[in-house]
């Protein structure tokens, strides 16, 4: 049975013969029924602060789990832009690399065109330096053929 402190207060014994004092027992009684009272207030308060900080744990355990997720997510979002950034770097790299390799072909090509046109430059070079060589010794050949007329006149005309 729970005693209250109402059934403290309520409690009666029989006064016998050499029995307690009755004023010693009721005072006695009323201290008790004040301290059950003391306790019981504090015994529901313990229970009010209990509930509070279980509603409390269970509101830290609810946003704990949102922050392990919002991190979870953070974590998966930050190894997708990783990807992402790794995989555009190699696409700039392989078009680099194709860019450079279609450069050099395209250099090689000019290299080439004017290796070949320097070629035919020197035989044209070649080609004007015999013209003027032929000219020349043509022209010697009809200059000596002029001297030896204008040395054959002049014979000529001392006779």
């Amino acid at each position: 049975m729970r005693w209250t402190p109402v059934d403290i207060r309520q409690m009666t014994f029989p006064v016998g013969f050499r029995g307690y004092t009755p004023n010693e027992v009721d005072a006695f009684l009323e201290n008790l029924a004040n301290e059950i009272e003391e306790i019981l207030k504090e015994n529901a308060d313990l229970r009010e602060r209990v509930e509070d900080q279980g509603q409390a744990i269970a509101e830290l355990k609810k946003t704990e789990g949102a922050l392990t997720n919002t991190l979870l997510m953070a974590q998966k979002a930050i190894e997708e832009i990783k990807r992402n950034a790794q995989k555009e770097g190699e696409l700039i790299v392989r078009q680099a690399e194709m860019r450079a390799e279609e450069i050099t072909r395209s250099a090689v090509k000019d290299v080439t065109h004017l290796q070949g046109e320097i070629l035919n430059l020197r035989r044209q070079r070649d080609f004007f330096v015999e013209k003027i060589r032929s000219l020349m010794q043509n022209l010697e050949k009809t200059l000596q053929w002029e001297d030896e007329k204008a040395g054959q006149r002049e014979g000529e005309a001392s006779l």
